[in-house]
């Protein structure tokens, strides 16, 4: 019984070294990967404006209207469906730049 014990240790200690080296090797092949893609100038492009002042007013905006169509509205079925899923879609986009900036966080937070 204790044998088995020991043994049982013995062997997670034999897989430890292996799982260190993997870690310390799997960063710097992360590093090397950067490259300049095709689509990555118009991917930042998009998240610029994803992340501008026009796209904050625009998403603080949709998230009222879709509040108060929610709270008083006399929808039901897919209309209220419709209303939740705009209102989902409008926080989501709301996050990228009104929470990193409501945080305090630089815009270095997501590179």
């Amino acid at each position: 019984m204790i044998a088995s014990r020991v043994y049982r240790h013995l062997s997670r200690l034999r897989i430890l070294p292996l799982l260190v080296g993997i870690a310390l090797l799997a960063p710097s092949a992360s590093y090397a990967a950067g490259s300049n893609m095709p689509w990555e100038q118009p991917l930042q492009q998009i998240l610029d404006s994803v992340q501008g002042p026009v796209a904050k007013i625009i998403a603080v905006l949709i998230i009222i209207g879709t509040g108060l169509g929610l709270a008083f509205g006399e929808s039901s079925g897919g209309m209220r469906r419709l209303i939740q899923i705009v209102f989902g879609l409008s926080i989501a986009f709301a996050a990228a730049s009104f929470f990193l900036t409501f945080f305090n966080f630089a815009g270095g937070a997501l590179a």
